[in-house]
């Protein structure tokens, strides 16, 4: 009794059951106490001040626990074992969690792990070719989010998937989530999966769980990275290549050169003077967490920042997350998880890239000294020779930014009255509250470049969504053959936007202090209102499976929105999946080459809501109007509302194959879905002679239908050859998006060239936003081709051309171009998505390197035209000695030209359609963590890190992948959109 009764010191070594490897990382907890520790990297272990009758709790994901008694032992060597059940990872689903080995669906999942080690202020930038079916386009704008498409498109209203923050709705965009706090995110690819979610799943469903805290000594991370971006200069013309291009314009018409520039004008390099050469991004995070058996905690505090290429422009965010629950007893535990948030954007200036690649390069870039003004911004100099205004004046005046703070909360109480029953209620608020402050100075250039009053605006713009959650989930097996998982709840759901705004013009002086609504001194506005949406629903599923080989699940969900007329409020969304694992049959088991085999068979139907919230109603609103000269406000209609508006909904049909042979060395994953969306919301316009105002004649309609059908192939590969490990994994998928019914009137137009000239045209029986134009069967060499160019009469098609200009192709022959000899000239969607991944490791160094493609796909480089030096617009490099000339035939790009009566440049034709395909490596990063023996207590990895590093593509633009984002229905346009930069980075992770 008096040896129990002491306090010792109990030391051991924990191994492997299966290899007996020693085991890092194992938790050693005294039971009942908050006292443990972690094994080190040779599996050792020790506990001070321990009961002589203590039990000692081992336990490690991927192993099955295991205690021990002391007994007055002072060594106590374990040995666990493998785990399967939790090595066949736990996958979160709507409204809870299965085995990844019981799924039904096409769901997809990633863990934290595998997406920390890009630095991004978005994880899904990270996920960028890690699941295959989603389409993740990234642009490098500060504050960015990338546009995410699961399995195609199935309306032209919107694209965004819905992501659910452990178990919160949060809309599309996660930009407030800082990556480090991600400890798995789940990709509900098919509606088998995604109907649960009703409403707002025909896009699909991003689940992202964050890490909780653990019983066990409380252990902190400190991750860091720090960095530099860059983007590569599109070398433009200098100033007497500029000149040489400007004048021979003219020359070719036979007319005289207009030049503006002074003698003795030196050049001036635009990009550089304001586009900087690098710009920093860095990236902090701190975390913790432990706790007992009754009590755990994690928390996390994080800071990111990225600043743009310009002197102007950045966007930070200050990001934290505290988690706690607390098990009253093995019936009640409780829980609150709370996520603050601060953002903020000083504004990066828009347009500007295109304006130092356009502006004059003989131009400087301010005044003459002698002419400078006490307002600063008026001794920026003018263009000489064309229309663009002042780079670097424009930047100076940039004065936008916005501060948000924000608030998620998700408190939650579970209760289980008897075993295998949970009852769970979980309140979730998402608040936002945002300041946004514009300041447009005044100032004087040019009668063309002036502001003539300053205009100062303040915006505030609050959002409150409330979500509540109740479930009762229920879980039983039978004769140990029949497993049940049932689970019914309803969630009740508000959405609440307020925003005010004023505004006032003319300050006394453009100095700060003076940049407040108060300090304006006429045109005084005010604005605002509130809006609110809700939602109510009522949900059930049930998942039964027959001695882990036979399985069936269904599901339904039934929504009703406030955004929808009386009557049709309400929808039903059913899903059912089966599937039949091959591998649990007796004929398998003698063999061993197939560890796993399973066929999926999936349906189901998901809805869209993404309207207006008063679509159904015809509104008035304040309107102005000149009567004798004077303005009068009155009132006319605001909108055009539908009275007999319904859901849109998305029918998925998926099929599917798991399996994984050679030792669960080598996995594969193989889908083919198809997606097929009725009554799709659409504005259609109304009949004019109704009498409602152009600007308001369109009224929400249930008029289209649109499909998507593809295929994916995952392969996974890993192994271990002694100190060497690896693993890859190629990621492959192919979407085709077809329109099957618009609104039966004209096609849908977007994306204007110029005006009125536009690129996109959707219609009914076509791929979705295909480029609609002239073929361009390349450039007439010399008169006689001109001449040749005729209808049957003789009759020339191009009247207007000259050697050196664009044939357009007259496609009906009846020699005359015109709408009937259009044809789609391409497609902005890719044939073929390519992920590749790789993670080497040996002893203690490791490298990742993550790559990403597409192929098949169109861009419609508008940049093409700064070959042109239309309106006196700078030239790329090298320009003179690539377009067509007499001396230079052959050349692809038209003759120089002032006039262009043959409008190469402003005809939407193939001549701007260049092939988008790419392959960037998206990430290559070498670590090492240092041996514990060098720092004791302190896990120690640093790294180098290179993002974007290159890209192999034959597109002539800036970049292939910014040109992917937009609205479905106006992707694969380039208009010199902000660039993804090149990132070399240095990281430290402490963990201890």
């Amino acid at each position: 009794m008096s040896v129990y009764a002491q306090k010792m010191t109990v030391t051991g070594k924990v191994t492997s059951v299966k290899d007996k490897e020693p085991i890092i990382g194992v938790t050693v907890l005294v039971k009942g106490t908050n006292q443990g520790t972690m094994t080190d990297l040779e599996g050792n272990y020790s506990l001070s001040n321990v009961s002589g009758n203590a039990t000692i709790i081992y336990s490690m994901v991927g192993f099955k626990k295991q205690t021990a008694n002391v007994n007055g032992k002072a060594v106590i060597n374990v040995s666990l074992d493998e785990d399967v059940s939790v090595l066949d990872e736990v996958v979160v689903v709507g409204y809870g969690a299965v085995k990844k080995s019981d799924l039904t669906s096409s769901i997809s999942t990633v863990k934290g792990e595998d997406i920390k080690t890009l630095s991004s202020g978005n994880a899904m930038n990270a996920l960028q070719g890690k699941i295959n079916g989603v389409q993740i386009s990234s642009s490098g704008g500060p504050g960015d989010a990338p546009r995410v498409i699961i399995r195609g498109v199935t309306t032209t209203n919107g694209s965004d998937p819905l992501y659910v923050v452990d178990g919160m709705p949060v809309g599309t965009n996660i930009n407030f989530l800082s990556q480090n706090d991600i400890e798995s995110i789940e990709v509900l690819k098919d509606a088998s999966a995604a109907a649960i979610y009703g409403t707002r799943g025909s896009n699909g469903v991003i689940l992202v769980t964050t890490k909780k805290g653990k019983a066990g000594k409380t252990q902190f991370q400190i991750n860091t990275s720090v960095g530099l971006q860059t983007i590569a200069d599109p070398k433009m013309a200098n100033a007497s290549e500029y000149e040489k291009v400007f004048k021979a314009r003219y020359t070719n018409d036979g007319s005289t050169p207009i030049w503006n520039t002074p003698e003795g004008s030196t050049g001036t390099d635009w990009w550089n003077q304001v586009v900087n050469k690098t710009a920093l991004i860095q990236n902090y995070n701190i975390s913790f967490q432990g706790g007992t058996d009754k009590y755990t905690f994690s928390g996390s505090v994080g800071y990111f920042k990225q600043n743009s290429q310009f002197d102007t422009g950045f966007w930070d965010k200050l990001t934290a997350r505290f988690n706690t629950e607390y098990k009253f007893n093995n019936v009640v535990k409780t829980g609150i998880d709370l996520a603050p948030k601060l953002e903020r954007w000083d504004d990066t200036p828009s347009g500007l890239f295109s304006s130092a690649m356009r502006m004059d390069p003989t131009t400087p870039v301010y005044r003459p000294e002698e002419a400078w003004v006490d307002n600063k911004y008026n001794n920026y100099q003018r263009s000489y020779n064309n229309q663009v205004w002042n780079p670097a004046g424009s930047l100076a005046r940039q004065n936008y930014s916005s501060d948000e703070y924000g608030l998620l909360m998700t408190p939650y109480i579970s209760v289980e009255p008897i075993k295998g029953l949970t009852l769970r209620s979980q309140f979730g608020v998402n608040a936002t509250f945002r300041i946004s402050d514009t300041f447009i100075p005044k100032f004087y250039i040019d009668n063309l470049e002036q502001q003539e009053l300053s205009y100062v605006e303040r915006k505030f713009n609050t959002q409150v969504d409330w979500n509540w959650t109740n479930t009762a989930n229920y879980m039983t097996t039978i004769n140990k053959k029949h497993n049940i998982n049932a689970m019914v709840g309803y969630t009740m759901e508000k959405f609440s936007n307020y925003w005010l705004t004023g505004s006032r013009e003319n300050t006394a002086s453009n100095i700060i202090e003076l940049q407040q609504v108060n300090a304006g001194t006429q045109s005084q506005k005010a604005s605002g209102t509130d809006q609110y949406t809700t939602l109510l629903s009522y949900l059930g599923r049930a998942m039964y499976n027959y001695d882990n080989r036979y399985y069936l699940t269904a599901s339904v969900r039934v929504d009703g929105s406030s955004r929808f007329p009386k009557g049709s409020k309400y929808a039903t969304f059913p899903a059912v999946s089966a599937a039949w694992r091959v591998s649990g049959e007796d004929f398998m088991k003698d063999q061993e080459f197939i560890n796993n085999l399973k066929f999926r068979l999936g349906w189901g139907r998901v809805g869209n809501q993404n309207i207006a919230n008063s679509a159904y109603l015809t509104l008035m609103g304040n309107a102005d109007y000149v009567l004798g000269g004077n303005r009068i406000i009155g009132s006319a209609v605001s909108s055009v509302g539908n009275t007999s508006l319904r859901w849109e909904t998305v029918e998925d049909h998926n099929i599917g194959l798991d399996m994984s042979i050679l030792n669960n060395r080598l996995s594969m994953t193989v889908d083919l879905f198809q997606k097929k969306s009725t009554d799709m919301l659409l504005q259609k316009e109304n009949l004019l002679i109704l009498g409602y105002p152009d600007w308001n004649s369109r009224v929400w309609t249930n008029v289209g239908s649109m499909k998507a059908t593809g295929w994916e192939v995952s392969l996974n590969w890993n192994d271990k050859k002694g100190d060497f490990s690896y693993d890859l994994g190629v990621n492959l998928s192919s979407v085709k998006n077809k329109i099957i019914k618009l609104t039966g009137q004209a096609p849908l137009y977007t994306k204007e060239l110029n005006s009125g000239n536009y690129i996109i045209r959707n219609e009914e029986g076509g791929d979705l936003s295909g480029f609609y134009g002239y073929t361009c069967d390349g450039i007439f060499q010399n008169k006689a081709e001109v001449n040749a160019h005729t209808d049957e009469h003789g009759t020339l098609i191009q009247p207007y051309a000259k050697p050196g200009d664009l044939i357009f192709r007259d496609r009906n022959h009846d020699g005359v171009l015109n709408a009937d000899d259009k044809t789609f000239i391409g497609n902005p969607f890719p044939d073929l998505m390519l992920g590749f991944n790789t993670r080497l490791a040996y002893k203690n160094f490791d490298l990742v390197a993550n790559f990403y493609g597409t192929f098949g796909n169109d861009i419609f480089n508008t940049t093409k035209s700064l070959y042109a030096g239309t309106s006196g617009s700078n030239v790329y490099a090298g320009t003179y000695d690539k377009v067509w000339r007499e001396d230079n035939t052959g050349a692809s790009i038209p003759r120089l030209s002032v006039n262009d009566l043959n409008n190469n440049y402003t005809t939407v034709s193939s001549f701007f359609v260049e092939d988008g395909s790419y392959f960037r490596c998206k990430l290559l990063q070498l670590g090492y963590t240092l041996p514990k023996n060098m720092i004791k207590g302190l896990g120690v990895r640093v790294s180098l890190s290179a993002q974007n590093l290159f890209t192999i593509t034959n597109y002539s633009g800036m970049d292939p992948e910014r040109a992917a984002m937009g609205g479905v229905t106006e992707s694969g346009v380039d208009n010199i959109g902000y660039p993804n930069p090149r990132t070399f980075l240095l990281g430290v992770n402490l963990n201890f």
